[in-house]
């Protein structure tokens, strides 16, 4: 029934697209390190969340959407936030290294500006 569609585990492909997903959209509200530090720091009570959150969203799932159900089921495993927390850092690496370059042609430029005053 409707129950059994509530509860299907993702595949592992839906897994990694998934965390593919999530970090898209910390990404792009350029919160990569606070959501680095939050994961690390909930990282130890994952399974034990990921079971309290269905228990208590389960009566609400039916207005909320099934849509958060796999979602649940992907990040209530240490693997998938330790997942999760390496793709953040390996992007913020490659921003690391194109800022740096990014940047100093910035700070010229606004060099430049404050030049005649």
């Amino acid at each position: 029934m409707i129950a059994g569609l509530m509860w299907d585990e993702p595949t592992p492909e839906e897994k990694e697209d998934i965390i593919k997903r999530v970090a898209d959209a910390i990404y792009k509200y350029d919160m990569d390190l606070v959501a680095i530090l939050f994961l690390e720091s909930i990282k130890p009570l994952a399974s034990v969340g990921g079971q309290l959150a269905r228990y208590m969203l389960a009566p609400f799932v039916p207005f909320v959407g099934e849509r958060s159900m796999p979602y649940l089921a992907t990040f209530q495993e240490k693997e998938n936030l330790e997942k999760l927390i390496k793709v953040l850092e390996e992007r913020g690496k490659k921003d690391e290294a194109e800022g740096r370059e990014q940047s100093s042609k910035a700070q010229k430029k606004g060099w430049r500006r404050l030049l005649p005053f």
